[in-house]
């Protein structure tokens, strides 16, 4: 019997993912999930592909830990890794070893990965890609799967190099180091780094930000891994090998959208397809094991780990291969949609919901083995119906008291202007209607959801204070941390505490 975990990838603009659930009553180190395995039934379904593996963990086997086989330590330490990466920088003059100027949590190296052909064009004339995995620790097809992309870059130097004539890539092949030394879905002080985009509250999780802002990809991919032993439906587990997400968010340009979802997704899902692997879009959803439950999906270890590798691998080749057969288009897409948002003056959504359909999706029945299509409410994410839009203000103030959420900013890669005059201005005010605090903890906060009334009035702020262009390619990630009744806002995560009757610290320049 094998436990199963299928792997995913995320394919964005900008570096975000989603996975996994809450775990709950967490100590410090070594918070292993349990391990559940499969029925023999449900494992013939996931047979191995006949792929060549030219990672740590299959060029070598047998320093594996034995652990690994009871789901409390991954296949290939930070010493393998390390070793393996600085070797083939060794070997190849395209690929350059980079240690990062921070460190982990507890003090672990960070390392990344340049891939570049030497005398060739500038980054500025070439796509710029950005790969990296295992923000979760628990989760090793996805940065062995990294480490086989580069294994198959050396046994395949033709090949690597068509790939770099086209474009540069910046790897992170191992986000979370310390997750990874306690086999543990988070960071060393137990928060979730795939929570950590846009409220940053760790060290770790800012620098990290900070490198790929500083790179400015065309294209990012963020590799993780889904166990899917959950029972759907009283009987039914997930029936594909991957699943794939990307362009989710509501103020993503649209032509980026439909470059993921109707060209980047539909390929890779053929070329799984082509190896005979299942696919479908990455989804969430609640365990139930009532005979004859609905099943209700938002879109959103180690016999098998051939397979999960394997998968992974396909997804990261076909999507480098893809950006490079079609280098000039991608890059103008992605450079066009950018000058457009940026001179936009369309509304910005706030706040959206999803759109409930039925469908049917890949499933496996446990009572004999047989992959089924079953009947799902499925609610979809890309796009969604947008609930709550306000008008694009042309700037966003922000008092110097508030430097902390400058700073945030700055790392996420937008320009923040320091005023060194007293401001003097009227402008648009949100007024705090309703705050409902949740009782329970989440991610180190306690979520706040407001709502709010607009106003204007005569703000005057001290030399110091800082103002925020929308101007700029970055600001629809202003938008999501800024306007208060977003799901992922700093007032959402009490970053900006506020309560019902106060005015909002943040405030608004409208549109001339």
């Amino acid at each position: 019997m094998a436990q199963r975990i299928i792997t995913f990838a995320v394919v964005v603009s900008v570096v975000a993912g989603q996975s996994g659930g809450i775990q709950r009553g967490l100590q410090y180190g070594e918070n292993w999930a349990p391990t559940t395995k499969d029925s023999d039934l449900v494992s013939a379904n996931f047979p191995d592909v006949n792929i060549t593996l030219r990672s740590p963990a299959f060029l070598n086997p047998e320093k594996v830990p034995a652990r690994f086989s009871n789901g409390t330590d991954g296949p290939t330490d930070d010493i393998e890794l390390d070793y393996f990466i600085r070797s083939l920088a060794q070997k190849h003059d395209w690929m350059t070893y980079e240690s990062a100027a921070f460190q982990s949590e507890e003090g672990r190296a960070i390392p990344y990965v340049f891939l570049s052909l030497p005398n060739t064009n500038s980054s500025s004339d070439k796509l710029r890609i950005y790969l990296q995995a295992a923000i979760h620790g628990n989760e090793p097809a996805a940065d062995e799967s990294v480490l086989a992309l580069l294994g198959k870059m050396d046994a395949e130097p033709a090949w690597a190099k068509s790939i770099l004539d086209k474009m540069d890539i910046k790897i992170l092949p191992r986000y979370n180091v310390d997750g990874v030394a306690y086999f543990q879905r988070q960071l060393a002080s137990n928060l979730d780094p795939n929570r950590e985009h846009l409220k940053l509250m760790r060290g770790q999780s800012r620098e990290i930000k900070r490198v790929v802002s500083e790179w400015n990809p065309h294209i990012a991919l963020d590799m993780h891994e889904f166990t899917v032993p959950t029972i759907y439906g009283g009987h039914y587990q997930h029936g594909a090998d991957s699943l794939l997400s990307g362009g989710i968010n509501p103020n993503i340009h649209p032509k980026i959208r439909e470059q993921l979802l109707d060209f980047f997704i539909p390929a890779v899902g053929e070329k799984l397809e082509s190896h005979g692997l299942r696919w479908e879009p990455y989804v969430t959803g609640p365990s139930n094991r009532t005979e004859g439950s609905r099943i209700r999906f938002t879109e959103a270890v180690t016999e098998a780990h051939a397979l999960r590798v394997a998968t992974a691998l396909i997804k990261i080749q076909t999507i480098l291969e893809l950006a490079r057969d079609n280098c000039e288009m991608v890059k103008s897409i992605v450079e066009d949609a950018r000058d457009e948002f940026i001179n936009s003056d369309e509304d910005i959504v706030i706040t959206d919901s999803y759109v409930p359909e039925n469908r049917t999706f890949t499933m496996v029945d446990t009572r004999n083995g047989s992959v089924i299509q079953v009947p799902i409410d499925f609610q979809r994410t890309t796009p969604s119906i947008a609930n709550l839009t306000r008008p694009r203000p042309e700037a966003y103030v922000i008092p110097r008291t508030w430097s902390d959420v400058a700073e945030r900013l700055e790392i996420l890669g937008l320009k923040v202007e320091r005023m060194n005059y007293e401001f003097r201005r009227t402008l648009e005010t949100l007024t705090i209607e309703s705050s409902v605090v949740e009782p329970e903890l989440y991610e180190g906060t306690y979520l706040n959801t407001v709502t709010t009334n607009s106003t204007s009035r005569e703000v005057v702020l001290p030399v110091g204070s800082y103002h925020v262009s929308t101007r700029q390619q970055n600001a629809a990630l202003a938008f999501i941390a800024l306007e208060p009744e977003n799901i992922d806002s700093y007032v959402k995560f009490n970053i900006i505490p506020v309560e019902a009757g106060m005015e909002y610290p943040v405030f608004r320049i409208p549109r001339e």
